[in-house]
């Protein structure tokens, strides 16, 4: 019986140590990670528990069966729940300052590295004191399986009234108010593809993929050869499409960034100007709980159906992480698209009733569409699909497989595009609708002995798509080959519609005054990578952070004209161009971390404006 009584006390003691460093994460990712709903305090008050459980349990049963760890049940229930938190909470605090606060590249055998650890052990350490002594203390009152169970619930109980009152404040919050005005431009629609070449495309050349739908509106629209994006992941790009700011101004670049408040979104902007604003995505890199909403009337946030029952919030935990990844990786026999993000069938299922429902009034809408993104799937679905989680660095023979996957996908996507083409045809809005498509990156197929994307600033990862068709089809089949960024595309669709382009803004109307740029900047701090690049006409040089877990050099010099797959780094005999290069690069990353830039900027010193007027930023 004391065997039984030991067991069943273990194995309460864990579950509440592991509930509390649950509820611990849960609580940080409401205060500092951004939520718009708070399910995450019951999924980790439950998943943590049940973990914690298995740690107490099995301490339970050695301390039952090796003589010299035997205790009493109260001690039991004490050392397990001790055990619980001290384990869990080194796991997730490891987790969260490796991540959030160094940003994935921190050294474990430096002496930062070294320091950090010594100090969570020393939190782990403290926890496991604290929550032994508590319970050891409330066993000795009520008995170890009588405080076990009320510590227990009382765990569960917490989480609980923290989701329904937390989720009761949002929902109590009322409705954003927006001003209204009257707009006299026409619709205006935005297309971003998620890691979409353009290389894959028919209207840059592709010879293997079918893309009807892009012909078509790259037949009616003007077509921009060389745009860039200034970073290569998802968070950060999409950011700069609707805030027309570098990364280094509105400072969103790391996993955990929110899109601060006071920026001027493109969706702001265009509902001061009297349009109606709505929003349909399926990343949840742009999700509400990011701030990607600020500015659209409607923003349909078409979220996954995440694995184990878990939330938006719950699935920002890293125990989550840690069990998809090996749910992924080891025990999965199947991928289904519904369970990584919704696919275009789905996106216009939300967007087309949309539209025709307001159709009548003029109108912003941004519509998001995931499926050339990993994980590539067989088409027609079958559960065959290959993906990042699963597969981090694919066998190089397998390129070609993965290459014809992802332009399959591309080919389902552009099917919807169709779709959405002929309903404003139908709705007779396809005409003097404005229609801009682009892509927030690309993606990477070992062109640069990697794969996927956020990793680097070759042109495969930053190239993108940009195609806008303007009301009555104006300047029809016009192709632009002057640099162009994403930086660009906010401004742009501004001009076109009318609405004036806010201060802030560091792009440029690609229909506006003035000659392309002559050098364009990109910079990206993503997984321990740290890089920067500068690319003019001809010439590219990248620099990265010394021991960048990519393995790439600290400086590469391509010349693009003779070398457009950047196979070649001159940097080390052009190292006059090199220095030029920094120079130039040094002068936009001072512009781009201050907002907008004028030539009254003060925070730019007179050699630095003289770079920017040169590269043709200034006037």
């Amino acid at each position: 019986m004391e065997f039984v009584n030991r067991v069943i006390a273990g194995t309460l003691g864990g579950f509440v140590g592991g509930a509390l460093a649950g509820l611990g994460e849960a609580a940080t990712i409401a205060a500092f990670g951004g939520a718009e709903e708070f399910g995450a305090f019951f999924f980790a008050a439950l998943a943590y528990g049940l973990f914690g459980a298995a740690v107490g349990g099995g301490w339970a049963l050695a301390a039952s069966i090796v003589p010299f760890l035997g205790a009493e049940a109260g001690a039991v229930l004490g050392t397990g729940g001790g055990l619980a938190i001290a384990a869990l909470g080194f796991v997730v605090s490891r987790f969260r300052v490796t991540r959030d606060v160094f940003g994935e590249s921190l050294p474990i055998a430096s002496a930062t590295g070294i320091l950090v650890h010594l100090l969570l052990l020393g939190l782990a350490v403290a926890l496991f004191i604290a929550v032994r002594r508590s319970l050891t203390r409330a066993a000795g009152s009520r008995g170890a399986t009588a405080a076990g169970l009320r510590w227990a619930l009382g765990c569960v109980a917490t989480a609980a009234v923290l989701t329904v009152a937390l989720n009761a404040v949002l929902a109590g919050g009322g409705d954003e108010t927006f001003p209204s005005g009257t707009a006299q431009g026409a619709n205006v629609i935005l297309i971003i593809a998620d890691t979409l070449r353009p290389d894959y495309t028919g209207p840059y050349g592709a010879q293997t993929v079918s893309t009807p739908a892009l012909d078509r509106l790259a037949a009616d629209g003007v077509v921009f050869d060389r745009t860039f994006a200034h970073s290569s992941w998802t968070r950060p790009s999409i950011a700069t499409i609707l805030t027309s700011l570098y990364a280094a101004s509105h400072t969103v670049m790391h996993k955990t960034d929110l899109l601060p408040e006071d920026v001027v979104t493109l969706a702001e902007a265009m509902q001061e100007g009297g349009y109606r604003t709505s929003g349909f995505v399926t990343n949840i890199n742009v999700a509400p709980s990011f701030g990607f909403d600020q500015g659209f009337q409607e923003y349909s946030y078409l979220a996954p159906e995440f694995f184990f029952g878990a939330t938006d919030s719950a699935s920002k935990l890293s125990l989550y992480s840690g069990m998809r990844l090996i749910r992924e990786r080891f025990l999965s026999s199947k991928k289904w698209v519904r369970n990584y993000y919704q696919d275009a069938e789905t996106v216009n299922s939300g967007a087309l009733p949309w539209l025709d429902a307001n159709a009548r009034q003029p109108f912003f809408t941004l519509i998001h569409y995931m499926d050339p993104h990993d994980p590539y799937f067989e088409i027609p679905y079958n559960g065959v699909a290959v993906a990042r989680v699963d597969t981090p660095n694919p066998d190089p023979s397998q390129s070609g497989r993965l290459e014809k996957l992802y332009a399959s996908n591309i080919e389902y996507m552009d099917g919807f595009l169709a779709r959405l083409f002929a309903e404003l045809d139908d709705a007779g809005l396809y005409d003097d609708t404005v229609i801009a498509f682009t892509a927030d990156h690309g993606e990477e197929f070992f062109e640069h002995g990697g794969w996927w994307h956020g990793t680097t600033l070759y042109e495969e990862q930053i190239h993108v798509p940009l195609i806008v068709k303007l009301p009555g089809n104006d300047k029809a089949g016009k192709r632009v080959g002057g640099l162009s960024g994403l930086i660009d595309v906010a401004p742009t669709l501004l001009g076109v519609a009318g609405v004036p382009v806010p201060p802030t803004y560091q792009g440029r109307d690609l229909f506006g005054q003035g000659q392309s740029p002559k050098a364009l900047y990109a910079e990206e701090d993503h997984e321990g990578n740290v890089l920067e690049s500068i690319r003019t006409e001809r010439w590219k040089l990248v620099l990265a952070n010394e021991g960048n877990p990519r393995g790439l050099a600290n400086e590469e010099l391509y010349d693009l004209e003779k070398d457009p797959g950047e196979t070649n780094n001159v940097a080390a005999t052009q190292s006059d161009r090199v220095a030029a290069l920094k120079a130039d690069m040094e002068a936009l990353r001072g512009a781009a971390a201050l907002g907008a830039v004028t030539a009254e900027s003060g925070e730019l010193d007179e050699a630095a404006k003289e770079r920017l007027r040169a590269l043709g930023y200034l006037e």
